[in-house]
């Protein structure tokens, strides 16, 4: 018999403990949930991890113009190649249909917010969220997605970032958080959130049934 990869392992033990989460902590009666935009919703450029907002420095006058505008070129370029992982519309528009109240929640600035909410259009995603919630003010990413989870009293919200999800599970233990990890990274070890390694399993999470097909990126 072949030894089991340290993949296989890392999912059988992702598995138990979203049995032993859905078990104890009423996914099922959450009504508000916020998703995260880059890695949850859209595919990743070579699986790259999205640059996290940080705190802002004093910006040198000459120079971050021209860093603005390469930027910009650059997000236009990459927005092309990202795409909606499997199952995504489906599985967020029966979540709407349950009556659960759907935010986006994304750390993107600058150009990284038009460039979302044409990938949105394109889709045919842009109706789906009640309200969506940009890091306009440009505040460091984990700072500002705990203020909003904390003023908006969301119930759960699905991240792809592990660094994020350990900062967010610490600050709220009442609340439950979704590790999205279709690229099989780090998640946090944290009893309030649960890993998921494609959207095929988020419907059992939230008693929608479960999807037969298990699709991840390649």
């Amino acid at each position: 018999m072949n030894e089991k990869s340290e993949f296989q392992r890392r999912v059988e033990a992702d598995l138990a403990q979203a049995a032993r989460v859905i078990e104890t902590s009423g996914f099922d009666r959450a009504r508000t949930i916020s998703l995260d935009f880059d890695g949850v919703l859209s595919t990743l450029v070579l699986g790259r991890a999205w640059e996290k907002a940080r705190d802002r420095k004093r910006p040198v006058p000459v120079i971050t113009p021209l860093v603005h505008g390469i930027k910009s070129i650059a997000a236009n370029l990459t927005e092309g190649f990202r795409k909606p992982f499997p199952q995504t519309e489906d599985v967020l528009r029966r979540l709407r249909s349950s009556g659960r109240a759907l935010y986006l929640l994304t750390s993107r600035r600058d150009e990284g917010i038009p460039a979302a909410e044409r990938w949105l259009a394109r889709y045919g995603l842009d109706d789906i969220f009640e309200r969506t919630f940009f890091n306009t003010a440009g505040e460091d990413a984990d700072r500002f997605k705990a203020r909003t989870v904390g003023a908006q009293a969301i119930d759960v919200h699905v991240d792809d970032d592990s660094e994020t999800l350990a900062h967010l599970a610490s600050q709220f233990p009442d609340k439950l958080f979704v590790h999205m990890n279709c690229y099989h990274r780090k998640s946090p070890a944290a009893e309030n959130v649960l890993v998921v390694h494609s959207w095929a399993e988020v419907p059992g999470i939230f008693s929608l049934g479960i999807q037969k097909e298990n699709a991840n990126p390649a």
